[in-house]
């Protein structure tokens, strides 16, 4: 009997937003270890029962990069041209960057320099130490920046805004789309394959061999390319799920299998970085298709994922800052959700949602203005 397709004929009929958003919260509640012992290794839940493996917040981003890569690439092949697709892409990602970087680093780093040596908060230090030139850059870039004198009375000092620093390397997968589209690797599906075993085995080098690690190197525009190898396997399997999706069985000894492998990768055999691009990414669009388990109407207040993911780190500093040792990792977690979900609320409906209309207008007008609000922001910052 031939198995039902794990992707389901009506593409659009999935689960991703609601995965997206646990996905989001998984980070959060992962960070809330490492901010609250300034370390992942022998405190976070699943860093534990990996055995110091991987922490959850990577699995969840992890899991971001097997979503995109399904769906960016579908986004593409429906795209009138290639200046439509980078606008809808340009759209997705900077605005809500933008907002959330410089808030971060002009707004909630220098309140984190109130403390009971400096009750009143030591902004003088912190924008004296303040680097506006590399603040535009990395702004522009997609990067994240230090903040000195930030945060002084907690386990991780100086870090504004941490988890900012992925969001680089899924815009340089959103760049790589139309490459891999213009070699021809959609049409000819063996060869997308064949490069997402290039980077599995990179990733298998880096993570076995200890080499190809580029230690030591970290440039200005690109701020580190360790983790390329990373990121692109788990991006070009949502992309081989994408363009295979209509032979891909679903299984429930595959959905087994891919349970237990990932599981025994954790507690027996200590190879979860080699797994998880397959059997997770199994796992993963198991769920996104779920039979008869749909949550069409997850986003219809506004699809917050990405509002979770930028503002969560300087929301829960703040709060460790406020709270210190009275709170605990699970109160930290309750606290910070509470603020980080009014903070992606808001910035759902006043920075994302408004710079997702302009996809409707033509792609120049569009773009036009986002690189002319862009110019005049990095102008008031000279």
């Amino acid at each position: 009997m031939k198995h039902p397709l794990l992707i389901a004929p009506d593409i659009k009929a999935n689960n991703f937003d609601v995965l997206r958003f646990l996905l989001a919260v998984a980070v959060i509640y992962s960070h809330c270890y490492v901010i609250y012992y300034g370390k992942a290794v022998d405190t976070e839940p699943f860093m534990r029962f990996s055995n110091n493996q991987v922490d959850l917040g990577s699995v969840a981003v992890d899991g971001f990069f097997v979503i995109s890569g399904f769906l960016i690439v579908r986004s593409f092949q429906f795209s009138a041209s290639l200046i439509d697709y980078l606008q809808k892409r340009v759209l997705r990602i900077y605005p809500g960057f933008l907002v959330a970087f410089t808030l971060s680093m002009l707004l909630l780093a220098p309140l984190g320099t109130i403390d009971s040596a400096h009750p009143q908060g030591n902004f003088g230090a912190y924008f004296q130490n303040f680097r506006e030139k590399l603040f535009v850059l990395n702004l522009l870039t997609l990067q994240t920046q230090q903040a000195p004198w930030a945060f002084q009375g907690n386990p991780l000092p100086n870090m504004a805004n941490e988890s900012l620093w992925t969001i680089q390397y899924e815009f340089v997968c959103y760049l790589l789309v139309p490459v891999l589209a213009a070699l021809g690797l959609f049409k000819r599906r063996w060869l997308l394959l064949v490069l997402f075993v290039l980077a599995y085995t990179l990733l298998a080098l880096q993570d076995f061999a200890q080499i190809l690690l580029w230690e030591g190197y970290q440039g200005k525009v690109l701020s580190h390319p360790l983790y390329l190898p990373k990121f692109f396997t788990y991006f070009l399997a949502g992309a081989c799920f994408y363009v295979y999706r209509t032979q891909l069985p679903r299984n429930t000894g595959l959905l087994l299998f891919s349970a237990a492998a990932l599981v025994l990768s954790c507690v027996m055999l200590p190879a979860f970085n080699l797994v998880a691009p397959l059997a997770g990414s199994y796992l993963l669009f198991y769920l996104a298709y779920f039979p008869g388990i749909r949550f069409p109407h997850f986003t219809r207040k506004g699809d917050f994922s990405y509002g979770l993911y930028l503002y969560a780190w300087p929301l829960q500093q703040l709060v460790m800052a406020v709270g210190g040792e009275r709170l605990s990792p699970g109160l930290l977690f309750a606290f910070s959700m509470v603020f980080t979900f009014m903070a992606a609320y808001a910035s759902w409906h006043l920075v994302e949602k408004p710079f997702l209309r302009l996809k409707q207008y033509p792609s120049s007008l569009a773009v036009n203005s986002l690189l002319r609000l862009t110019a005049v922001f990095a102008k008031k910052q000279r």
